[in-house]
């Protein structure tokens, strides 16, 4: 059987020479000044240690630079079972459990702890001492690469500066993200499918010391650009769109033990709803081959280190939890794993507005699961089975071992791939199915728009329940804490970067629609085509 030339199938859509097309450089910085700017938001109005697990990350950051990577092994009792730790030396002020009298309670904000006082000189960092950490067993990468502030600033700065790094190298890989998808023909569907991806919980996780902010991002990126090898092949995007892929998959086997099953998922999907013949033809292609090779040895660190260090939640000790109680228990928890993937914020006590994200995803799924092909109508119910089905079986077959540990944030690296996979389906589908410019930039523009005012309340809502309690008053009045700089201050930022964030949506639909104008486009009621020079060549023609 005769193989498919490679130029057969990777058709040109947007040729980069051709006059008013957005260069991919201007979008990656625009966009990653729009994500840093949020998740440094996160970062800077969220109290220390509030965050899940974020002490056990943070020990494990301060060691890990410091050249500890094992530690000594030892045990720690939480929640009634018996967790795994190893034991570090890191400067004190990551030995300090500053803020543990809320947790759980809403009613009360940071100002509860009487401890503050009486350790503010181990928070300065004086002096070192021996800290656990929950995270022992996780691949050092992540850690590396935001623990250094660490070295230069021992006290609570070098812990908000570990926040920031955490922050950019996700910014740097959602902003990867939005450059791929203006590259694209119909850019707004898609575009649309990153907004309902990128939650509040991933800005949150982002702007934090945990890897599932990462990881989160990473997935995403390997998303995007798969979808768009597979959807919508570009010649001339190839090697910028597999280059971004291979980086996207190394970072995310590298962060969290089920790395691997992650990027076979995207991989598995993502060739399920793909073109015919687009498969073997990258497979064949020179710079795929060799981005490969290349990462291979991030690839192969990763998954020696999984095989040879395990689960972090392993423990030598059966509990009686079995297969079917512990998946019937956690169909019933399902809702809540749904809310903890859009916004859990804190020490999951705090909710976002996730009914709005639900709605986006729903709406896009069913919308691409009718105007899909086969294959890619049954790859988008695939994913929404999975979105159900995995915590099921993940928890039914490690209740055993870790008893009821499921939380929703663990499944965001594949969940982000339903709206993802919806927008690529309907970008892809839309030209041949007659759709008009105007609905593309229509659903961008109402998604990022209600999705930005959510986004914002959730910001908001986390705030004043640190600065007044969950049964605070609305005007932040009498305020018992307050972030570094002022609230007002970080919610104004948030308002205006989330301003932009709208914008950053509607650049590249705008941009397309002005490239490749329809005669229907015209006549949408509100829409004004820009003129370009492209736009001018062809009414002189």
């Amino acid at each position: 059987m005769r193989s498919v030339p490679i130029r057969t199938v990777l058709i040109r859509t947007l040729p980069m020479s051709r006059p008013g097309i957005l260069k991919p450089s201007r979008v990656f910085l625009a966009a990653f000044v729009v994500f840093f700017g949020l998740s440094a938001c996160w970062s800077m109005a969220t109290p220390l240690f509030a965050p899940p697990d974020e002490t056990s990350h943070l020990v494990k950051a301060a060691a890990t630079v410091r050249g500890e990577i094992n530690g000594k092994k030892g045990y720690v009792l939480e929640g009634g079972i018996e967790q795994p730790t190893r034991i570090y030396r890191v400067p004190s002020a990551y030995g300090v459990d500053v803020f543990p009298c809320y947790n759980w309670n809403t009613r009360l904000t940071p100002a509860c702890d009487k401890k503050v006082k009486r350790d503010q000189r181990l928070l300065k960092g004086h002096g070192s001492v021996s800290m656990w950490t929950t995270a022992g067993h996780y691949n050092p990468f992540y850690y590396a690469l935001v623990g250094w502030p660490s070295l230069m600033f021992k006290g609570v700065g070098g812990m908000y500066l570990i926040r920031l790094m955490s922050a950019l190298i996700s910014s740097l890989l959602l902003a990867g993200a939005v450059a791929i998808v203006a590259g694209w023909r119909r850019p707004g569907f898609i575009l649309a499918g990153v907004v309902t991806a990128a939650t509040p919980m991933v800005l949150f996780l982002n702007g934090v010391v945990n890897p599932n902010g990462i990881e989160a991002s990473s997935a995403l990126l390997a998303w995007v650009a798969a979808l768009s090898l597979a959807l919508q092949p570009d010649e001339r995007r190839l090697r910028t769109r597999v280059i971004a892929f291979v980086v996207a998959a190394a970072v995310l086997v590298n962060v969290r033990p089920l790395g691997y099953e992650w990027l076979a998922a995207i991989l598995a999907v993502s060739m399920l709803a793909a073109n015919k013949g687009v498969v073997s033809a990258l497979l064949r292609h020179r710079t795929a081959r060799r981005s490969l090779a290349v990462a291979s040895p991030a690839f192969l660190f990763g998954l020696f280190w999984t095989l040879g260090n395990g689960d972090n939640a392993k423990t030598p000790h059966n509990h009686a939890d079995a297969f079917v109680p512990a998946a019937h228990a956690t169909l019933n928890a399902m809702q809540w794993h749904i809310e903890d993937m859009i916004g859990m914020f804190g020490f999951e006590d705090t909710m976002a507005t996730y009914d709005i994200w639900i709605g986006a995803a729903v709406l896009l799924t069913l919308v691409g699961v009718a105007l899909g092909t086969r294959r890619t109508s049954a790859a988008l119910l695939a994913m929404a089975v999975g979105v159900v089905l995995i915590p099921l079986l993940a928890q039914g077959f490690e209740a055993k071992h870790v008893g009821m540990a499921w939380q929703g944030r663990y499944l965001l690296a594949f969940a982000v791939g339903l709206p993802i996979l919806a927008g690529a389906v309907l970008a892809s589908r839309a030209e041949r199915l007659g759709l008009p410019r105007w609905v593309d930039y229509r659903m961008a523009l109402t998604l990022s728009i209600v999705l930005a005012c959510a986004d914002f309340a959730g910001f908001f809502r986390a705030l004043r329940r640190y600065m007044v309690g969950m049964n605070g008053r609305l005007l932040l009045e009498p305020i018992t804490w307050q972030p570094p700089g002022g609230w007002p201050l970080w919610v104004s930022l948030y308002a205006v970067v989330l301003g932009l964030y709208v914008a950053l949506v509607l650049w590249p639909t705008r941009a397309a629609l002005a490239m490749f104008p329809d005669r229907t486009a015209a006549s949408a009621p509100g829409i004004t085509r820009p003129r370009t020079s492209a736009s001018v060549e062809r009414q002189g023609a």
